[in-house]
């Protein structure tokens, strides 16, 4: 019997596989993942504040919810229109679509529709950038595993421990996103948008009860440090740290499109923030610091130069500069940057990291004042007094109801019968050709799981230099369910480009 392979990223080990068996790219955590971020994020609006106005409406919330699976649609039909939309590019592009035909007021339904679908689309991205650059790296850390892991297991464990109650319907502004798409040199039709993101609800969100017990199953016991901590607001990256990330990224999503985000207010969150590091010791990931930015910056302008992390005498402290962990081209966009030690840093210390004046953003405006934060490094006694963090902020509690009913497994129709249809209306979308039986390698061989923090189950190839990423980890006894799904053994690689890059036309 040949041995099947699960194609990276979790949406297609979950049906989205089936229709797609070309090269494409994977998604970063679960959709469902996604979703419930940015619907947390929302509900973390402070009282009384615009957002908080905005999005009472749960029409709006609703848009946002399901625009925040949008980007891993185009991951269905094995379109380059899902790659693109999860980067600053798409998101400026539509920034300025939606001010030019509903701006200044935006106070029409469409228009109001537009915003919160704009909102929850950019939230996916950022998002991602933080669970690959950040809690991925903690994964393998503690776990040993990677992306192939770490995607579907999330997912299952926030089915399993009962936190999913958001099943948004379906909405999309198909006609007025493909103008936004061909100014980025990506030619994709409404009906392309409209059918991938009908079979992304119906398959991943909908359909989810019947496969989290057969993802759980196999995940949990492979990543047991994971499944501890992936709601633990106090480890950086984790779906639980996401959360006021996103709501900061939110709130500059809505300054941007009112033409109100000032490029010195760049950063809008980070850890460790107000608690310390987890960590003097340099070499793990509990020892880095993170911003996460409002808005994209060219990857190429993060810097030993552009972001310096100062000791308490003001003189450089030896650390590295990373922005976000895929995509090597000039152009490549990144929306966080993370400093990390290489020597162990003092205990119970103060910190600077510093963004010097210079750095450029990619609509071309540059930060023009000096940027500066502290951060502050855990005691050598974490009891001696005055040692102790602030309490972290509450994770969401569980629904007090399992939103999922069980639904079953969306039917796939008898072996060979092609992908499952969802009751959809048809659509002109690509030919993804044969499935690939697994024989081939096209653009990359499987890849060895290696020690090296940027080659391993979740990159290969230079993930920080944007190298081809090439992912199959072999599906476990308890994947079977999978077969159940797609009706036949389909093989799917998932390969990651080099990723953010600007790219309209001229």
């Amino acid at each position: 019997m040949a041995v099947m392979t699960r194609p990276r990223g979790w949406a297609l080990a979950l049906g989205l596989g089936a229709l797609t068996a070309g090269p494409g790219q994977p998604a970063a955590h679960g959709i469902n993942g996604h979703v419930h971020v940015t619907g947390w994020a929302i509900e973390a609006q402070p009282a009384g504040s615009v957002l908080a106005a905005f999005f009472a409406d749960p029409a709006l919330k609703d848009v946002a919810l399901i625009a925040a699976s949008f980007p891993d649609s185009g991951y269905a039909v094995d379109h380059p229109y899902g790659e693109a939309a999860h980067w600053e590019p798409f998101i400026e592009a539509y920034i300025a679509s939606v001010q030019a035909r509903h701006g200044p007021d935006f106070d029409t339904p469409e228009a109001r529709r537009e915003v919160a679908f704009l909102m929850g689309a950019g939230c996916h991205g950022l998002q991602d950038e933080l669970f690959d650059s950040v809690f991925l790296y903690q994964v393998r850390e503690q776990d040993g595993r990677g992306q192939d892991e770490a995607d579907p297991g999330t997912d299952a464990f926030l089915f399993t421990d009962g936190y999913l109650r958001f099943r948004p319907d379906l909405w999309v502004p198909a006609d007025a996103l493909v103008p936004v798409f061909d100014a980025l040199g990506i030619e994709v039709t409404a009906s392309v948008l409209r059918t991938a993101l009908s079979r992304t609800r119906a398959l991943v969100i909908n359909g989810f009860a019947a496969l989290a017990p057969g993802l759980d199953a196999e995940y949990r016991p492979q990543l047991p440090w994971t499944a501890a901590h992936y709601v633990d607001p106090t480890v950086p990256g984790s779906l639980a740290a996401e959360i006021p990330a996103t709501a900061a990224y939110q709130r500059a999503l809505w300054a941007r499109l009112h033409g109100e985000f000032p490029v010195a207010a760049l950063v809008v969150d980070g850890w460790p923030g107000a608690r310390r590091l987890r960590t003097t010791s340099a070499g793990t990931v509990d020892g880095w610091i993170t911003l996460v930015f409002g808005a994209g910056v060219f990857k190429s302008a993060l810097n030993d130069q552009t972001v310096q992390l100062l000791g308490p005498d003001g003189e450089p402290v030896p650390a590295t500069v990373h922005g976000t962990r895929w995509g090597g081209s000039p152009d490549s966009s990144s929306r966080l940057v993370t400093l990390r030690p290489t020597a162990d840093l003092a205990p119970d210390t103060v910190y600077t990291v510093r963004l010097n004046p210079g750095l450029e953003l990619i609509d071309g405006s540059r930060l023009e004042v000096e940027w500066t934060t502290e951060v502050r490094t855990p005691c050598a006694d974490p009891e001696a007094p005055g040692c102790a963090d602030p309490a972290p902020p509450a994770f969401p509690p569980p629904a007090p109801e399992r939103p999922m009913p069980d639904a079953g497994v969306p039917d796939a129709g008898p072996p060979d019968a092609g992908p499952p249809d969802a009751g959809l209306p048809d659509a002109d979308l690509p030919d993804v050709g044969a499935p690939d039986a697994g024989s081939g390698e096209d653009a990359g061989a499987l890849v060895d799981r290696g020690a090296d923090p940027d080659q391993g189950q979740a990159a290969r190839g230079g993930a920080d230099d944007g190298g081809c990423q090439v992912g199959a980890a072999r599906r476990g006894a308890a994947g079977l369910w999978w077969l159940a799904l797609v009706g036949a053994g389909l093989t799917g690689r998932r390969r990651r480009r080099g990723r953010g890059a600007r790219g309209p036309r001229g």
